[in-house]
This record gives structure tokens, sequence and C-alpha cells, in this order.
């Protein structure tokens, strides 16, 4: 789903008049780095009255704008479909045959905005101040997870099997992958390090029954490994 990133009360337009005019600086607030994506879920998710809203938003900021000079589809066939569309709307309101016939004025309005928007992209390169001045929106940027704490409530329990452990923890939703180790009790900072795992969980083979083990896990995301969990210690039979 795609989600608006805000600007001013209207960015179209301030935009617009930014780069139509010398001298005229972009709002800081708008002229923001980075890579950004035209927003299209409103294509779909938007009521009529609001689709016709946004469209009349898009036509203003795209007339006249030096950025895109040649609008694929043009706007002289975006204007005369979005005419269509609203004639549309106004007759459904009185005519169940009309509903037909909106929605598939509507479905060839937004397959238009559509390709529009990827035009928007392409032309904008990905530029935040310039998509805005089309009048469309942006898609928000996901903000970087940062470090993870570390893992909760690490456990251990017996396999079926003798000497078999399997570890467990909490999981984390931010987490990539688990990273485990284990240590034999009488020597607890010998660890031996196991392949990580995207569960939140680890069998442990090949141990010595009637051995204490104990064990520690971290979670790996997108700014490094966590911080090691306390640990658990059981005796495996």
């Amino acid at each position: 789903m795609d989600t608006n990133t805000s600007s001013n009360s209207n960015p179209a337009v301030a935009i617009h008049q930014a780069l139509a005019t010398p001298g005229v600086a972009i709002p800081p607030t708008l002229a923001a780095n980075g890579k950004y994506k035209v927003a299209v879920g409103f294509l779909t998710q938007s009521k009529d009255a609001d689709l016709i809203v946004a469209s009349e938003r898009i036509v203003v900021g795209m007339t006249g704008n030096a950025a895109y000079p040649t609008p694929n589809p043009t706007l002289a066939d975006l204007i005369a479909a979005r005419n269509s569309y609203i004639a549309a709307v106004n007759a459904a309101m009185d005519s169940h045959l009309g509903v037909v016939v909106r929605r598939q004025q509507r479905a060839a309005f937004t397959a238009m905005l559509r390709d529009l928007a990827h035009y928007v992209q392409v032309a904008s390169g990905g530029d935040l101040a310039i998509l805005l001045s089309s009048g469309f929106t942006a898609q928000k940027q996901k903000k970087p997870v940062g470090p993870l704490p570390a893992p909760a409530n690490m456990r251990l329990k017996r396999g079926k099997t003798s000497g078999l452990l399997i570890a467990r923890c909490d999981k984390l939703l931010q987490a990539g992958a688990y990273e485990w180790r284990y240590a034999n009790v009488a020597t607890p900072t010998v660890w031996v390090n196991l392949e990580s795992t995207f569960a939140a969980h680890v069998a442990i083979e090949g141990l010595t029954p009637g051995t204490q083990y104990t064990a520690q896990v971290r979670a790996l995301g997108t700014a490094g490994p966590s911080d090691w969990s306390d640990t658990a210690t059981l005796m495996v039979l």
C-alpha cells in the first residue's frame, strides 16, 4: 500500500511556481535528498470524488511544467479522459447502466494516470521536489531499523533423542536471522558457533549425555548483530 509523504498545503503549486520563476527557491522542507517513488495507491483506493480532486492537482502540476516537457499520455488526452470519467460519475447517480460505464471510464482514466506516473518517475529521477511539482505525491520512504535489542526469553529444552537440545528465543520482527552459540558449562568461554537460522529456534546435536551446556543467541538486523542474549543452561540426557 502506498502512503503519501506530507508536504505544504499545496506542494504542486508551490514547487511549480518555484521552478518556473527565476530566483525563487524551492521550499526547503520539500527539497529532500534521495530517490523517491511516485505514489499510485490512490488509483485503486480513492473514492470517485477523491480521485477527481487528486487528478485535478496533477493536471495543475503538469501544465506548463518545465520538468515534464513531453508527458505521456499527453495532457490533452488526460483531460479528455478525466472529463469523460466525471460525466460518467454524475450519470451513475441515476442509472444502473451508468454504474457500469463509470467503472469502465474509471479503469481507462486510472490506466492513463498510471502511465503518467511512470513518466513522472523517470523524468524526475526520484528527486522529491521535482516529483511533487507534478501534482503526484511520493511514497513514504522506509526508515532504516536501528540496532536491535538482544533476543529475550532464551531457553533450552531436551530433544526426543539423546544428546539433543533445542534452543529457542522470542521472535524479533525486525530480525533477518539469528546466530547461536553454546558451550560446555565446565568451559563456559569456549563457545561453539552454530549456523545462523531464519527461525527463532535451533537444534543443538551431538552433545554428551550427563553434561550441562549453556547457550546464547543474538539477532541480525540491518544495523548489524545485537548483543548476545542471557544464557540458558540445561543438562543433556
